[in-house]
């Protein structure tokens, strides 16, 4: 049995031992290996973890490289579902209809605060309201002058003009605008 161990075991003989020693020896040999092995498996576990875990897949690959071409197509194509076309500018005929009903509306809160307080407004605030492009000057007790400017457009509305001559046909022009 003894020459069976030491065959196997490839443990140096040491000389004058007993055979439980020389056992002894041999397993603590053994468990040294052991350990080595083990130390040496855990270290290739750990080197083969850090390569999977700095490897990109290619998974990300993919949907990296759609997500880019994605967008490349977006910016060159500019599609009209996701960048909708501008607003067409307004043409002269509608913006000298709103620029009437615009001043229709600031004559009726110039003649409002004179039914209401019997004196015209020193200010286009004074009456409610203040309108962009519109400018009033009132002329006398009773008279004023309203001039509104929008783009090109200059109108002047005097206080001895009706209201429905000035507006003609400006509401019919906006309600048929193209919305």
């Amino acid at each position: 049995m003894v020459a069976m161990t030491r065959e196997t075991s490839g443990t140096a003989q040491v000389p004058g031992a007993s055979p439980q020693k020389q056992a002894l020896l041999d397993a603590f040999e053994s468990v040294l290996k052991k350990q080595a092995e083990d130390h040496e498996a855990e270290q290739r576990q750990e080197a083969s973890r850090r390569r999977i875990r700095h490897r990109v897949r290619p998974a990300v690959w993919t949907s990296a490289a759609l997500a880019l071409f994605l967008c490349t197509y977006l910016y060159v194509e500019r599609p009209d579902w996701l960048f909708p076309a501008s607003v067409p500018a307004e043409s002269l005929a509608l913006q000298d209809a709103s620029l009437r009903i615009g001043m229709a509306n600031t004559a009726q809160h110039l003649e409002r605060h004179r039914q209401r307080t019997g004196k015209l407004p020193r200010t286009l605030a004074e009456a409610g309201t203040q309108p962009e492009g519109i400018t009033y000057q009132p002329l006398d007790s009773t008279e004023w002058r309203l001039t509104g400017t929008h783009g090109g457009l200059e109108l002047t509305l005097a206080s001895d003009e009706p209201l429905a001559t000035f507006l003609g046909s400006s509401f019919e022009m906006i309600s048929r605008r193209v919305r």
